[in-house]
């Protein structure tokens, strides 16, 4: 080939546009095709994850169609985080590039009410970090997305879905195990009780370009194991760990000599002989027990229950 034939080519790939390339080969769609399916999608999509939530963990949620974005990966990723947990997901014979973004004032409240009991109509959650304990039970949600974004799309309804474990934040672009592909951004908005929040999916274009959803599909049946979710956060809060508070009765004092009170002024305990002391989780007590020393530390020994009754780890949740 001559010099003169390499340089005519070159200069015409130099100059071939991109974005029809793209187009081309099926990796970017025209806003149009993918708006449209994308709708088409969220509006299979809230039901299914209404009824999926419900029958695996006993709550109620309402999932409506949202927002729907078209970029890079990445730079949906940065829009769209804030205030959120992140989750990658596969489902077997569709895409293994899957992830997901959840506004953590959902997870907080979730969490809150299965813990305490509070009424998920009273709820008043501002956006925070998670815990530990609220960000291992956000893959729940993730599961339940997942599963139910998998009875629509799979071409085999016992297609493997896998959700991994949540991270506070996407990772950085050299660390992301993920393709920065023409994507779209799928947004749920879920609503809990008094608490909203979005619950998102980014997705390559070219697997949503490819996908029927099979209307056979959106026929969810009822979860063999409805009520895993509660078992699964009993068992994480059994198994974490909750700072204990011992408090000591002192013997009462006028409020006039507690305001004249100074550093190195001694106070005496409430009662002579067996120091009693009640030990308290949470602000709720838990038990009475007696002040001692083994070695060097201070000890405390269990003695009986300061809690209304024997119950009292049920309402401890």
């Amino acid at each position: 080939m001559s010099m003169a034939t390499e340089t005519q080519q070159s200069s015409i790939h130099q100059g071939f546009n991109p974005d029809l390339l793209d187009r081309m080969i099926g990796v970017k769609g025209n806003g149009a095709d993918i708006g449209s399916k994308s709708q088409t999608l969220l509006n299979a999509l809230g039901p299914v994850l209404t009824a999926t939530f419900l029958s695996a963990t006993g709550v109620t949620i309402d999932a409506r169609p949202g927002e729907i974005k078209l970029g890079r990966r990445r730079e949906l990723l940065t829009e769209l985080s804030g205030n959120t947990v992140y989750c990658e997901a596969t489902i077997a014979n569709w895409s293994s590039d899957i992830c997901s973004l959840c506004g953590t004032k959902l997870i907080i409240g979730m969490v809150e009410c299965l813990l305490g009991g509070s009424d998920p109509d009273q709820l008043d959650i501002a956006s925070r970090p998670l815990s530990g304990i609220e960000l291992d039970m956000s893959l729940v949600v993730f599961e339940q997305l997942n599963d139910s974004l998998r009875s629509l799309v799979a071409s085999k309804p016992d297609a493997k879905a896998r959700a991994m474990n949540p991270h506070p934040e996407h990772p950085e672009e050299e660390d992301d195990p993920i393709a920065d592909f023409h994507a779209v951004a799928l947004t749920l908005d879920i609503e809990f009780g008094s608490v909203a929040a979005p619950l998102t999916l980014i997705l390559p274009q070219s697997i949503l370009l490819k996908t029927t959803l099979n209307p056979a599909k959106l026929d969810k049946k009822a979860d063999p194991n409805k009520g895993e979710w509660t078992e699964r956060l009993s068992d994480r809060v059994s198994k974490s760990q909750i700072s204990l508070q011992a408090a000591v009765a002192l013997q009462p004092l006028e409020l006039g000599e507690i305001s004249r009170l100074q550093p190195g002024d001694l106070i005496a305990f409430a009662h002579n002989g067996d120091i009693e002391v009640t030990l308290s989780a949470n602000g709720r007590p838990l038990y009475t027990c007696a002040l001692g020393r083994a070695g060097s530390r201070y000890m405390v020994k269990v003695e009986g229950q300061a809690g209304p009754d024997e119950n009292w780890k049920t309402d401890f949740k």
